[in-house]
């Protein structure tokens, strides 16, 4: 189903057969909680936050006294971590293709009130949440982010299976839309819109133009297919091989980059321990644990700002809502024709994002996952989005989020999964920032912890903030492995086919030796999308 879904995430009136409105696909897939039994029925209540005066306000704190202060020209490395920069905004995308709603405003979770009334805020009830709140995405690892419904299949026809679909796609090749400009891609547009199947993936540049690599990584391997094949052919057999590339980069690259290596190779050999969708008959559902806090880490992973290109060191909040008309000189965009495109001088050089070959050094490494977080998103300027509201203050929103949710502590996770909790005195007592341990103090979180802020603690104390620690590797290597592993049409249950290979998957190519896709560097080299300007 299609619904015309605003930039902040608010529903608008249905549109009226005009594409430069925001349109995007939403289906409507279960939510559930990883562990129902510590958040539903009697006797749960001290497995979640305190529902108390003081709760709201303590995250505020907590939310505030989460903020990063480097600046462009004071890089602060000591709070750089080992990752290289392209997979903060990877994790974005994957979380683009397999959840929606859990950032946005809806009946259930409501938190985009100002100062004056948010102590009236209250958790919603766990199983009121299981039953209304539904889950934009398809719980799959099959970027319906990028290629929403698909196009028509049949020769002549021209309505596939949502008619507003068809936009992404050209009427004779079937290839995906995309500007190919000098040196660089860009989304396409239209008017200053993008058409995509996702908005969210035009929220900041370097997410759209991850998004536009994607797309040129399509086409790359549809016209490396045999011609004498139906344009058809080629769309179904590229989208295959795209979405076992990018599962395969998700599990053998991305995980082993931001989750402890070890945790991921034993859900990967020996399989999910708690996760286990669709096993025993149980419907595949997408846990609040990870949506609402598990994968929201990659938020401490943002820089104040970043190096985009040889010429272009921007702030982070300069980066976002491309789309959002400014003054001509700060504007991402210009005129190209009817339409509109990325300015050249915000383009992204991949090479300062990514690590092509071994130990080569870049200027965008990812900031540790800890509890620190740009202070730049403490104040989201986007449409729709009000001011000194808990939606226009990252940390806050992910910290009363949760709440509102009735996600289970961090310390009750932990139990679940059988780690030893970390202790009250490493939550606070040695805490050396006086705001982090007021808070903590004030809202009582020593022994009742939000999930979300303890993953980043846990990281910090484990692995110095240069993978997630053991509670949160676990909740998001079963998660994404247990996805891969139910889903029929994955990678990982097609292991017999030819183009999968142990060591990444092979990409024909007519005029010599086959690709082998197993990075998203290989995926980014492929499309040869490196800006040297």
């Amino acid at each position: 189903m299609l619904k015309n879904i605003s930039h902040a995430g608010g529903v608008n009136p249905p549109a009226k057969e005009r594409r430069e409105q925001t349109e995007e696909i939403l289906f409507s897939t279960p939510f559930g909680y990883m562990f129902p039994d510590l958040v539903i029925g009697e006797n749960t209540e001290n497995n979640k936050l305190p529902v108390a005066d003081s709760t709201i306000p303590a995250l505020k704190m907590l939310g505030d006294a989460m903020a990063d202060l480097g600046e462009p020209n004071k890089e602060m490395k000591e709070f750089n971590s080992n990752i290289p920069s392209v997979f903060t905004y990877l994790g974005q995308f994957i979380d683009h293709d397999i959840t929606a709603r859990t950032d946005r405003e809806t009946e259930i979770s409501m938190i985009s009130i100002g100062d004056n009334v948010n102590d009236a805020l209250q958790p919603a009830d766990p199983q009121v949440i299981i039953n209304k709140l539904k889950n934009g995405r398809r719980p799959q690892l099959d970027l319906d982010s990028l290629y929403a419904d698909g196009p028509a299949l049949i020769p002549g026809e021209k309505v596939g299976a949502s008619t507003e679909a068809q936009f992404l796609y050209d009427d004779e090749s079937l290839l995906l839309k995309v500007q190919e400009l000098r040196n660089f891609v860009d989304l396409p547009r239209f008017g200053r819109t993008a058409k995509i199947a996702d908005m969210r993936n035009d929220e900041n540049i370097i997410i759209s133009q991850l998004h536009a690599a994607f797309l040129k990584f399509h086409n790359v391997i549809a016209c490396s297919l045999p011609q004498h094949l139906s344009p058809q052919s080629r769309y179904i057999y590229a989208r295959q091989l795209v979405r076992w590339c990018y599962q395969y980069v998700v599990v053998n690259d991305y995980l082993r980059a931001v989750c402890e290596p070890n945790i991921v190779d034993d859900v990967l050999l020996n399989g999910p321990r708690f996760y286990s969708p669709g096993f025993s008959g149980n419907s595949v559902f997408m846990p609040l644990e990870f949506s609402v806090a598990g994968f929201r880490f990659a938020h401490s992973m943002i820089r104040p700002f970043y190096q985009l290109n040889r010429q272009s060191k921007v702030k982070i909040m300069n980066l976002l809502a491309v789309s959002k008309e400014r003054p001509q000189e700060s504007d991402l965009l210009e005129k190209n024709g009817d339409n509109y495109q990325l300015k050249k001088q915000f383009s992204i050089d991949w090479q300062n994002f990514v690590q092509f070959a071994p130990n080569e050094p870049i200027p965008n490494v990812a900031r540790k996952i800890d509890p620190q977080i740009s202070q730049g998103l403490f104040d989201l300027q986007l449409d729709g989005v009000g001011a000194n509201t808990f939606m226009s203050h990252l940390a806050q929103r992910n910290l009363v989020r949760g709440y509102s949710l009735s996600l289970p502590t961090g310390q009750k996770m932990a139990q679940a999964f059988g780690f030893q909790p970390l202790k009250k005195e490493d939550l606070i007592d040695k805490e050396t920032n006086p705001k982090l341990k007021q808070a903590l103090e004030y809202g009582g979180f020593g022994d009742r912890t939000p999930l979300w802020y303890y993953i980043l603690k846990e990281a910090a104390l484990q692995t110095g903030g240069n993978t997630l620690g053991a509670l949160g590797s676990s909740i998001v290597a079963e998660t994404i492995i247990g996805l891969v592993k139910q889903d029929p049409n994955s990678y990982l249950n097609h292991l017999h086919n030819p183009a999968i290979q142990p060591n990444g998957i092979r990409i024909p190519r007519p005029n010599g030796r086959p690709l082998l896709i197993n990075s998203i560097g290989d995926i980014l080299a492929c499309v040869a999308i490196r800006s040297r300007d």
